[in-house]
């Protein structure tokens, strides 16, 4: 009988322990980045304060200087307010996410750059472009490329393919880290989709439906020709509209890329869809780069699935043409090629202010 008893706890104590491990694992695995996390970034770049213009006097100036500083008056003191809940158990202060969008596989030129805000208590999603012609310098302390460069190179440059022995997520890294330096964001995970998975994700969901107001054509690209109107493209030819920039240059091809996401947007988040997203995140894991764990996943599917209506509370920001200055400007492209005259776009404090203000949804996209 006390044998018994004793063998009883023992597999009682084991299985415990085996559980807890079992359980600690597994905790691990849902809270692990499903690739390399990005480094600790600090944003370096300051936006200026905003002073009132020399010589300008204000009211209350005005007021102190002819009646005397005014006397202080006793205020009520105000009712503690309750710290709003953030939805799916996000980051109260939400989370930036660095998109970037290449051509083959996930070390090419980053074709596609987004900086999109995720506000888990609003439930509110800012989604803002940047060019990949912008004029920027690439953080020295990082790496000791020539600077300025395109934007787009502040990807490229990160990876294992132009620096041997990198991490697979440098490129990511040296994107968000460039960022930092010339606008001061810091972004806290990234995703890098492949030309491929961008692709097949739009055949998975039948292909997306865009509406184009003039015919789009480029001789130079086999197969670009598209009709004005409605119509439905599956994967390859969505993929192609997004990379066609002929007579309407690197901003014009931002607006098509908006439209297309946003047509893939309705088409994801449509009532029979939702249900299936988990299954698709599964599947297309392969096919998408990020550091997200998959709890964090769980989070954003869970929110998408908690909205009325999710893609309305997607906000598609376009460029402001005015804030940005189209240049030829000769710039450092390799050791091996001669310097040549490149189309860029310069930008200022008023682009960087811009930046923020968009992402924390303080202009009207």
């Amino acid at each position: 009988m006390k044998k018994t008893i004793v063998i009883g706890a023992v597999v009682a104590g084991v299985s415990l322990f085996v559980g807890i491990a079992a359980g600690v694992f597994l905790m691990n695995v849902w809270m692990r980045p499903m690739a390399p996390s990005l480094p600790t970034l600090v944003a370096t770049a300051t936006q200026g304060a905003v002073a009132t213009p020399a010589g300008e006097v204000t009211e209350e100036a005005t007021a102190e200087a002819t009646q005397g500083p005014s006397q202080p008056t006793a205020t009520a003191t105000p009712e503690p307010t309750a710290t709003p809940e953030p939805m799916c158990g996000g980051p109260v202060g939400g989370m930036n996410v660095l998109v970037v969008g290449t051509n083959r596989g996930f070390y090419d030129l980053a074709d596609v750059i987004r900086v999109v805000h995720i506000d888990f208590v609003r439930g509110e999603i800012y989604v803002v472009p940047l060019p990949r012609d912008l004029l920027v310098n690439l953080p020295p302390e990082v790496t000791k490329y020539p600077s300025p460069q395109k934007i787009n190179e502040g990807y490229f440059l990160g990876t294992p393919v132009w620096q041997p022995g990198a991490d697979r997520s440098g490129g990511a890294a040296l994107m968000a880290q460039t960022l930092a330096y010339n606008f001061g964001i810091a972004v806290d995970h990234y995703v890098v989709v492949s030309g491929k998975g961008f692709r097949d994700l739009v055949d998975a969901v039948g292909g997306v439906q865009v509406y184009l107001p003039q015919p789009v054509k480029d001789e130079n690209q086999a197969h670009a020709d598209f009709p004005a109107g409605n119509q439905v493209l599956d994967g390859y030819h969505a993929w192609l509209l997004a990379r066609v920039r002929k007579n309407v240059g690197d901003l014009g091809r931002i607006e098509r890329q908006t439209l297309i996401v946003k047509s893939l947007l309705a088409r994801v988040t449509s009532p029979d869809m939702l249900p299936k997203l988990p299954d698709m995140v599964r599947l297309y894991k392969g096919l998408v780069m990020t550091d997200f764990s998959p709890e964090q996943m769980s989070q954003m599917i869970c929110l998408l699935q908690s909205l009325e209506n999710p893609k309305d509370h997607f906000h598609f920001y376009s460029v402001p043409r005015e804030l940005l200055d189209e240049e030829g400007e000769i710039i450092y492209i390799g050791p091996n090629k001669s310097t040549v005259p490149q189309d860029v776009l310069k930008w200022d404090e008023r682009y960087k202010q811009w930046l923020h203000d968009a992402l924390e949804g303080k202009v009207s996209p």
